[in-house]
């Protein structure tokens, strides 16, 4: 009874400041950049990460150790949809310093990923918490990259929570216990609304998954060592090869690596749709969300049937990542031919 009450309140809460949000145009999606209009026309409130926030005070004694730190990136994130920090490179160094703060403070290590060469370097204090920065980092910000379609970043994230249950259900896992059902009700009406077009995550409800999943699922590692480290790379493949593949592409065309465009994967699957079959925006965007998301439904229930099997996980990553780079190339020829 206590659990829907706390629901309802939030809900409530939600509800007030989104509407207080939209009336007084205060942090809305459009603030001007090119790829803000590429998939949307509406100008959306950005307070999908406020009831995330709310969710999470719910489990207050599951994420207790980490609810300081959610807390200071959900303000970067505010922060950041405000645009009162304009330069990328500022928030990623703003990023990284919550991030290290944490991971030393919480001495957050992984001791091993069965790569001998890492696990050797992983033995040095200091690599291992760059090792651990640079992971958190590469899932934060990839989840931020991939937030670009209705509800992508919150489907990815409740197919994640629905392979843990069946890990938990099949093969024992030490998970914590009632520690994400509010948080999964919240992605659930997230979705909803994304899908309509009423709300957006932002940087702050990107933020605050990336992160949390992030320390979820190394702690599942940690406190499972017959699982395979290559589980966790599969169940974070997207954002995390998202953001990576993003970087190294905008290097090669002597651009910031942190610098927004519409050339990313989800963009051109929605140019694609758009151009080939002439829907709506609306429904283009919400297709392509789906399309990908089932994709990685696909992916990610196959390769969690082996969860101690390294090798098995390898070849499900390596076909992931092949597919992904296949259809990317294939999807940015067409759209430089301009698709009808």
């Amino acid at each position: 009874m206590f659990a829907l009450l706390y629901f309802i309140l939030i809900n409530l809460i939600f509800a007030l400041l989104t509407f207080y949000a939209q009336k007084n145009k205060f942090l809305l999606n459009n603030t001007g950049e090119i790829h803000q209009n590429f998939a949307i026309k509406k100008v959306v409130p950005l307070t999908g990460g406020i009831l995330l926030l709310l969710s999470i005070f719910y489990d207050f004694f599951a994420f207790k150790d980490i609810l300081i730190t959610i807390s200071i990136l959900f303000i970067l994130g505010i922060i950041s949809d405000l645009k009162v920090i304009k330069s990328s490179s500022l928030r990623f160094l703003l990023q990284t310093i919550i991030i290290i703060s944490y991971i030393y403070f919480s001495d957050l290590q992984i001791y091993s990923t069965r790569v001998q060469i890492i696990d050797r370097f992983l033995d040095n204090y200091y690599f291992n918490i760059f090792f651990v920065t640079f992971c958190i980092l590469i899932v934060v910000n990839g989840s931020n990259f991939i937030d670009g379609m209705n509800s992508l970043t919150s489907t990815y994230y409740i197919i994640v929570l629905a392979i843990l249950y069946k890990l938990q259900y099949f093969d024992n896992l030490i998970i914590q216990e009632n520690s994400f059902y509010m948080l999964h009700f919240s992605l659930i009406v997230l979705i909803f609304l994304n899908f309509k077009s009423k709300i957006f995550l932002g940087d702050s409800g990107s933020y605050i998954l990336g992160f949390i999943f992030s320390i979820i699922l190394i702690n599942l590692y940690l406190n499972n060592p017959q699982l395979s480290p290559f589980l966790i790379v599969l169940l974070l493949w997207y954002p995390c090869f998202e953001n990576l593949f993003s970087i190294l592409r905008k290097f090669n065309f002597k651009r910031s690596p942190l610098s927004a465009d519409k050339n990313h994967f989800h963009q051109l699957i929605f140019f694609y749709i758009r151009k080939k079959y002439n829907f709506s925006i609306l429904t283009s965007n919400n297709l392509t969300s789906c399309v990908i998301n089932f994709v990685n439904l696909i992916i990610l229930f196959l390769g969690s049937g082996f969860p101690s099997h390294s090798q098995t996980l390898i070849i499900y990553i390596t076909i992931a990542i092949i597919l992904y780079s296949i259809l990317y190339i294939k999807l940015l020829n067409l759209k430089f031919k301009k698709i009808i």
